[in-house]
């Protein structure tokens, strides 16, 4: 496999492009703001969604020991939490309290 193929295969497996559209003027406001941060556009978003999600951790009193491992968490009250693992793995729970509880399990299994 030659360097270029060997490259995008790599960025096939690990990465995934997401097109963002909004309205205009806002991109520029968008790199304006990264740029204050020292960031690239990229950056800034994943840093914005990071935080984000640090508010739902906190807001499901997550432990920290049990965070690293998670992606992510998307969801609501009335459909339900999908709590996404590192690793792959998802669980879904109808509350927060069983999503304290699906993570702590799962984190256990896992040491």
């Amino acid at each position: 496999m030659d360097k270029n193929r060997y490259k995008q295969q790599f960025y096939d497996d690990h990465y995934e492009r997401i097109h963002l559209a909004v309205p205009k003027g806002m991109k520029e406001i968008i790199k304006t703001l990264a740029s204050e941060k020292g960031m690239s556009v990229n950056a800034y978003l994943q840093d914005l969604v990071r935080k984000d999600q640090e508010g739902m951790f906190d807001t499901m009193q997550i432990a920290d020991r049990n965070r690293e491992q998670i992606a992510g968490i998307q969801g609501n009250m009335h459909d339900g939490y999908d709590v996404i693992f590192k690793d792959g793995h998802q669980i879904h729970c109808r509350t927060k309290k069983d999503v304290r509880a699906g993570i702590i399990e799962y984190c256990k299994e896992k040491d």
